[in-house]
């Protein structure tokens, strides 16, 4: 009998910043509902924002930003880049700044610059990094965290666990999407109990006009 295969993809595929990159939603629990509730983020105005189909909560948070004040100065042709703080300065393309090393006075670009704590693929206690809402695809294999981050991510899982032959890439970067996968999933040791998990969390109820698909795995 042919052993099962399955094929691995390149890279960082299912962190966190990288679902949201594509344009896809990570599917978590609604702090109203408690419904499935999706995290998305608007490419245009640049903020997170959760949504829930069920009792229409909807909460958005903007992105921090950090704005400097960046040149070469025009008397000791040193370079310099101050951090702003002026709320009215941090509206306009260029300001007038002192020089830190000779105080002469200056004419710069202000450049704005995002703060690096919203760009986080860390998953800590099964809550999603920006708003710190339950994982809707989240159970536990004895205390230890089994999740998901969407259906797509979810049915990525149930393939590779449930391959008996798991191949890499030919070509390209080395790592790969099942590479951030904790050992304990990965044991085969854990293998049927960690796919009796995964199947358990994939027909969990799907928000209302939410995407619904199936993988059916052998666990026999």
């Amino acid at each position: 009998m042919e052993q099962k295969r399955f094929k691995d993809e390149h890279g960082y595929k299912y962190d966190f910043s990288a679902v949201i990159r594509r344009g896809e939603q990570v599917a978590v629990h609604c702090p109203r509902c408690q419904g499935q509730a999706f995290i998305s983020k608007s490419k245009e105005d640049c903020y997170y924002v959760v949504r829930c189909f069920h009792c229409y909560y909807t909460y958005q948070q903007p992105e921090s930003y950090t704005f400097y004040a960046r040149g070469v100065c025009n008397h000791c042709e040193r370079y310099f880049n101050i951090e702003i703080h002026d709320d009215r300065t941090i509206t306009h393309k260029h300001t007038n700044i002192n020089c830190p090393h000779c105080e002469t006075r200056n004419q710069v670009p202000v450049h704005r610059v995002q703060s690096r704590e919203w760009h986080t693929n860390v998953i800590q206690n099964g809550k999603d990094p920006i708003f710190q809402l339950q994982l809707y695809f989240l159970d536990y294999y004895r205390g230890k965290s089994v999740w998901a981050l969407n259906r797509t991510h979810l049915n990525y899982l149930l393939s590779y666990i449930s391959a008996e032959l798991r191949e890499k890439p030919t070509s390209g970067m080395m790592r790969t999407a099942s590479h951030s996968i904790p050992k304990y999933i990965k044991d085969a040791k854990n293998r049927q109990a960690i796919l009796k998990i995964l199947q358990k969390l994939q027909h969990k109820q799907a928000a209302k006009g939410g995407p619904s698909q199936t993988i059916t795995c052998n666990l026999g």
